[in-house]
């Protein structure tokens, strides 16, 4: 199984836990928030209505430190 990037495709509002409101789809169907819901789940993707397109969301967070001597 391959998994696509689509991040920079899709719209979406912030998530809850496991949950993330897609407000529009690869495909360009917008939906209004908390209409379309993805998961964390790849093994039970949320499918769009519209296009059929599987999809799932990952979260990550990056910390950084600063590094004011160099």
């Amino acid at each position: 199984m391959k998994y696509i990037d689509v991040t920079k495709k899709v719209s979406f509002q912030n998530n809850d836990d496991e949950a993330l409101p897609l407000t529009k789809c690869v495909c360009g169907k917008e939906f209004r928030p908390w209409d379309f819901i993805i998961s964390i789940y790849d093994e039970d993707p949320a499918q769009c209505p519209e296009c059929g397109a599987k999809l799932f969301f990952e979260l990550n967070v990056n910390v950084y430190q600063i590094d004011e001597k160099g």
